[in-house]
């Protein structure tokens, strides 16, 4: 019996010690991966020049609980962007007839849309909705909700800019 019982201890710490192994070497993997993802993420967001053949494709569905699919060809995106960036996405963005970006608010960023193509509705803050055509641009402050959908014949094509400033001084305290 006590036989049987070191035994199966025995068994139980080799397990755990192949485990340990098989999770430090999975640890390495990701940590690996992730330093990787980051160099490539510093080399995309050091360049001042990006190929319409080489944007990034980012397809969305329902964005914000709207309807139908964004499409996205982006010069680089919010999760390549590093802390001193201050835009963190761009790209051109397409909505078919019938499809929208539901409202939504921004807590940390702005966000503009630029009206290349087509035409829309754009919503403000207080549920205002104003009608967009090429050459319109629209911007949603920190705190502001909008929306934005494709209500015309033909697509919606707009420039996407996000951008958020991480190093912006906040206001002095005034002293009493």
């Amino acid at each position: 019996m006590k036989k049987a019982l070191v035994l199966a201890m025995v068994m139980a710490l080799g397990v755990s010690t192949v485990g340990f192994a098989g999770a430090k070497a999975d640890k390495a993997a990701t940590d690996k991966a992730a330093a990787e993802k980051a160099a490539y993420n510093a080399k995309v967001m050091a360049q001042e020049y990006f190929s319409a053949d080489k944007l990034i494709t980012l397809n969305k569905t329902k964005v914000a609980g709207g309807n139908g699919v964004l499409y996205g060809k982006f010069s680089f995106t919010r999760d390549m962007a590093s802390k001193e960036n201050a835009i963190k996405e761009i790209g051109f963005m397409t909505l078919l007839p019938g499809a929208s970006i539901g409202v939504h608010k921004h807590y940390n960023n702005e966000d503009a849309y630029i009206v290349l193509e087509g035409t829309g509705v754009f919503t403000e803050l207080n549920g205002k909705e104003t009608r967009v055509k090429p050459h319109d641009i629209t911007i949603c402050h920190i705190g502001q909700v909008h929306a934005l959908r494709n209500d015309g014949k033909k697509p919606l094509v707009f420039l996407d800019i996000i951008a958020q400033n991480h190093a912006a001084t906040p206001a002095p305290q005034d002293k009493k």
